[in-house]
């Protein structure tokens, strides 16, 4: 299989955007079919989430990628591992929710796999981020502002580049509750 590698990746710790390239997306299928092949029956869905999955933005050249699982205990850990991928752990102490890092030679970060067993509730947030941001384009043009300023602030320091996006993000998250408890 030929591999498309279009991520060129963040050192730790640092914040580097790029324009959107439509690459990352054939990348993203690249990883979700190895995915579906590697974890077969235990997969509901994998999504292309994150801002590289926002057309219309900058993002940093990470691929982020959300997978639910029927089961996180049957998540096979070593499949992913033997591929190169760093195994991150629980996540905020959430036992629905796990990490994998793949990082180049020279320890840039590449890919975040997030898994999720299939009740989390962080799963249908990324997705439903990532959508409403396709669809609502000024909303998306003020975050990739706000990103851009956030890391001109905070080049050298992704935890604080991060935690200042919180605010934004969660304005999201509530819209997307209020529309679906609108349309229940």
């Amino acid at each position: 299989m030929k591999e498309v590698n279009a991520m060129e990746g963040v050192a730790r710790y640092q914040v580097r955007l790029l324009p959107h390239n439509v690459a990352w997306e054939e990348e993203f299928q690249q990883v979700k079919n190895w995915l579906e092949r590697c974890w077969q029956q235990n997969v509901i869905d994998i999504q292309h989430v994150g801002s590289t999955a926002i057309k219309t933005i900058c993002a940093k050249p990470i691929l982020d990628i959300a997978v639910q699982l029927h089961s996180i205990h049957l998540m096979d850990i070593p499949a992913l591992v033997q591929q190169g991928y760093e195994y991150r752990g629980l996540q905020g102490g959430n036992e629905s929710h796990h990490l994998f890092v793949l990082r180049s030679e020279q320890g840039l970060s590449l890919q975040h796999i997030h898994c999720y067993d299939r009740n989390e509730k962080g799963f249908y947030q990324l997705v439903g981020f990532r959508d409403y941001l396709n669809q609502h384009l000024e909303e998306a043009k003020q975050y990739e502002m706000l990103k851009q300023k956030l890391a001109e602030n905070y080049a050298e320091n992704r935890a604080a580049y991060t935690k200042s996006k919180e605010e934004f993000i969660q304005s999201i998250y509530e819209k997307l509750a209020e529309i679906n408890n609108f349309c229940k």
